[in-house]
């Protein structure tokens, strides 16, 4: 029992995507060994393994991952199994790894990244197949089928394939291989073909030579064994499962993993476990007649391998509908509160495992504004477990715990144990790893569930991801509504709820509601009709001397095109009235001095209401609003043809403010009927479609100048209505707004 407090003794176990049983073999050696000496087994694998020609795309990024949490993992030593990472730059990156670390790492598969390596003796078990070759079955000539040169496992079975023939005086003949299919399907074309004498067996280096060098012979009518005899190394099931069955030698990569663990321990406490006697043996099979091979048996074989080949399809199909269920579920989830009782509730789909831990990042999401970044960075110090159970019993969460004990069952006294660690990822997008314990390590297998659950999975997490970016979105756009962006002024909803906080603080406010009563003519002012003129015009004037005003605790809104709204704070002795005629006293100032640098062609008389902010603000500002309404000055006489003229240019200039027949003619103190009628005649347009062609001339600037929206382009032009808007503008152009914006790009 490994007790919380104790020295960690806890073994790294390095490996890829464990797909071979014969990796399972490894992985049982190394866990006999450690948990028999009190150490936990952490396997850090994945569900793929990169060939050497596929390009290192974000995928493959994903999964090796998990090997950066060599950095943060508080390990005794690491076995690595570096003879099954195809490719070498993985490796070479693993290892480097390793080497920051410091943790002292064997390697299983050779001294190639320089690290110290172990031997297991494979001499003892090809000398008692090759001499059981040689006495069972009277073979003389005989051919070694070798792995690579100078590769030590290869070398040690040569040794005593060598010891064997020599012992016996046998004609033989040592031909290197490559441990795989291609030197085995070249032999056998030899033989074929009787390019090289036929030998009485062959003793091959690997079961894939044996299995590919057996069948190549097969099939160029050759008989095994009766014409030859076919030996492989390894005990894999291929081997096993071929028809005829290869004798073949089993046990060989259980030792390694028994002497890699001992000779790791043996760093770690100074003493080495107690390691069993050797487990190679022979399994007879069919290849050299040891095992009767029959047509019947054949038949029978075939008719077992269709059956397997059925039932894995119907398991498949049943895993096909499992899995696009979860999938479905896990791309449609909320929260993810939601989707770790996804994990929960679908996790026995999942074999064999004993417990399971499902160990996130911390801050998946504190970064909304970003949905798709990707760590570039070891884990974090703490991770948080999300979901921590056992099979067919409820989950729980476990917070927040040290990276160093990658799961926190670890941390808490329990039983040697022997844990799968995988990356939790979409695409190259981690979102941590997920933890299973086993009791054996061949109960554990890189099935289709597994990989679709934990893709499943990280998705729902990347999906959650873009749905804190659409809450995030919609949160600037709220903020954004709060706010006027013409003048960076609180709009009006920005102001109704700056006025509800106020209520809170119990203060005494002031306000007044500041608009253009009308406008007068700029000694200075220009008669062109430039975007300058149209959109600076009066309402941005006024706006402008009220930010100047603004610095002195008060808080300014924009209500509409031409009104604004100033709060202030009151002392005890102040009153609204006396506080907003010092402030218009101000405006009037800033505004006279704006206009030695204007070029616009009027300028702005304010006229203001005032009042106690009250509560509610809504009914506060409506009140004001109507008395701004109901009291603004109006202009009385009719001074001649210039005032009309001047009236027009007015106009002209702003286009966009209410501009009305019966406004108009209180203005020149004449009847509306008298207002068109001399409208008409001095400048040969109605009234009307002159305000009307003003305002579509002020448009045609806006779309080809500005990118505001037709509706944000109607409002500025004076229109109550975007329909309208359009519908006038289409009747006076003969297109739509848009398609005139399209024609001006």
């Amino acid at each position: 029992m490994i007790k919380r407090g104790d020295i960690v003794k806890r073994i790294g176990v390095i490996i890829p995507a464990i797909t071979d049983r014969l990796q399972s073999e490894l992985l049982d050696g190394i866990y006999k060994t450690a948990s028999s000496a009190g150490y936990d087994v952490i396997v850090l694998t994945t569900a793929t393994n990169g060939l050497e020609f596929h390009i290192q795309n974000e995928i493959m990024e994903g999964e090796e991952s998990i090997y950066k949490l060599i950095e943060r993992a508080e390990l005794s030593g690491i076995l690595l199994a570096s003879q099954y990472f195809i490719k070498e730059t993985v490796r070479v990156k693993i290892s480097d790894i390793i080497k920051k670390t410091a943790i002292p790492c064997i390697d299983l598969g050779g001294t190639e990244l320089g690290y110290e390596t172990v031997c297991i003796s494979q001499d003892k078990a090809v000398y008692n197949m090759t001499e059981h070759v040689i006495v069972k079955h009277e073979c003389q000539k005989l051919i070694f089928l070798a792995g690579f040169i100078g590769n030590p496992d290869s070398e040690q079975r040569l040794s005593g394939f060598l010891r064997a023939v020599e012992k016996y005086n046998c004609i033989y003949e040592i031909v290197y291989g490559d441990f795989w299919k291609i030197r085995a399907a070249e032999l056998a074309d030899e033989l074929i073909h009787h390019k090289r004498p036929m030998p009485d067996a062959v003793i091959c280096a690997s079961d894939v030579m044996a299995v590919t060098l057996c069948n190549e012979l097969l099939n160029g009518g050759i008989s095994v064994p009766e014409d030859i005899i076919i030996t492989g190394f390894d005990g894999h099931i291929s081997a096993i499962s071929n028809f005829p069955s290869i004798t073949t030698i089993s046990g060989a990569i259980y030792e390694l993993g028994c002497i890699g663990a001992a000779k790791l321990i043996e760093i770690s406490d100074g003493k080495s476990p107690q390691l069993p006697e050797s487990c190679m043996n022979i399994i007879y099979g069919a290849s050299c007649g040891c095992v009767e091979r029959m047509d019947d048996y054949e038949t029978a074989a075939k008719k077992i391998h269709d059956q397997i080949r059925r039932d894995a399809e119907a398991g498949e199909m049943l895993e096909m509908r499992i899995n696009a269920d979860v999938i479905t579920r896990a791309s449609c989830v909320e929260s993810l509160t939601e989707l770790i009782a996804l994990t929960d509730g679908t996790a026995h789909t999942i074999k064999n495992y004993n417990s399971l831990h499902m160990c996130i990042l911390p801050d998946w999401d504190a970064d909304p504004e970003h949905p798709d970044s990707c760590i570039t960075k070891p884990y974090p110090e703490k991770m948080a477990c999300v979901l921590s159970k056992t099979a067919w019993n409820d989950g729980k969460n476990e917070g927040i715990f040290p990276t160093s004990q990658i799961v926190p069952m670890l941390s808490q006294p329990h039983s040697p144990t022997l844990l799968f660690v995988l990356p939790l990822h979409a695409s190259s997008q981690v979102f941590g790893y997920m933890g299973l314990e086993y009791k054996n390590a061949s109960d554990f297998t890189v099935s289709v569930m597994l990989f679709d659950l934990m893709s499943s999975l990280a998705n729902g997490m990347r999906i959650l991801r873009h749905k804190l970016y659409a809450e995030y979105l919609q949160k600037k756009l709220e903020e954004a509504s709060l706010y006027d962006k013409m003048t960076d002024m609180l709009s009006k909803k920005g102001l109704l709820l700056y006025l509800e906080k106020q209520e809170q603080s119990e203060s005494k406010n002031g306000i007044m509601l500041v608009t253009i009563s009308k406008l007068s003519a700029a000694s200075n002012g220009q008669t062109n009709n430039r975007l300058s003129d149209t959109v600076m015009q009066s309402e941005l004037i006024l706006a402008n001397a009220i930010r100047l005003i603004s610095g002195r605790e008060l808080q300014t809104a924009r209500l509409d095109k031409r009104t604004f709204a100033v709060v202030y704070p009151l002392k005890n002795t102040d009153t609204p009235e006396h506080f907003a005629e010092e402030m218009m006293l101000e405006l009037e100032v800033l505004i006279k001095k704006m206009q030695e640098g204007s070029a616009a062609a009027f300028l702005p008389e304010p006229y203001h209401v005032c009042g106690y902010v009250t509560a509610p603000a809504e009914k506060c500002i409506s009140e004001l609003w109507d008395n701004l309404n109901s009291n603004q000055p109006k202009e009385k006489g009719f001074t001649g043809i210039g005032q009309f003229k001047r009236i027009r240019r007015e106009m002209h200039k702003a286009p966009e403010l209410d501009w009305n027949l019966t406004e108009l003619s209180k203005r020149l103190n004449i009847s509306k009927s008298y207002v068109q009628k001399l409208y008409k005649e001095h400048f040969g347009i109605s009234y009307i479609d002159d305000l009307i062609d003003a305002r579509i001339s002020m448009a045609k600037q806006l779309l080809t100048t500005t990118d505001l929206r037709i509706s944000e382009v109607a409002s500025s032009c004076g229109y109550q209505n975007a329909t309208h808007f359009m519908r006038q503008f289409k009747n006076k152009t003969g297109i739509s707004p848009s398609e005139f914006r399209n024609n001006s790009l």
